[in-house]
């Protein structure tokens, strides 16, 4: 079997040392973890397993995305995180999603075409198509930033 790189000591940083400034016992304190428990999941320590539960409320409390940026590079992507906006600019949010969507569709066909080194007839068209629906949407992108209230 393949051998993955951990998460874990990731995680045990973060927790030691929060970009949010919050300690690691304020932090096992915060998620309702006794903080003995806390640091022996996330240092992997035997008998400890870490449950993926956790991780969504430990990245909220210690203010950092690096898990997510870690997990992304690992599967070949790339994470990107967009702010939460409401009111008259979450329209540009909303197409920046469908934008990066498009674009991800488009790279992860053109990856797929180039696993044997020839980009067939089929696959050369299917790229083209997808190729065309990234630049609509991006396109579409920067209408709706045109149109934004000032």
């Amino acid at each position: 079997m393949k051998a993955y790189p951990l998460i874990s000591p990731i995680l045990h940083r973060l927790a030691l040392r929060a970009p949010s400034g919050i300690p690691a016992q304020t932090i096992a304190d915060l998620l309702d973890w006794k903080y003995a428990t806390m640091m022996s999941e996330l240092s992997g320590q035997p008998g400890h397993k870490l449950g993926a539960e956790r991780i969504l409320p430990l990245l909220d409390v210690t203010g950092s995305d690096a898990p997510l940026h870690f997990l992304a590079r690992e599967r070949g992507g790339v994470f990107v995180k967009l702010p939460q906006v409401e009111g008259p600019l979450e329209p540009v949010t909303r197409q920046c999603l469908v934008a990066m969507r498009e674009f991800g569709e488009l790279v992860g066909a053109t990856s797929d075409a180039l696993v044997d080194g020839a980009i067939s007839p089929e696959e050369a068209k299917h790229i083209l198509r997808l190729g065309h629906e990234a630049v609509t949407a991006v396109m579409a992108l920067l209408k709706v930033v045109e149109a934004r209230p000032c």
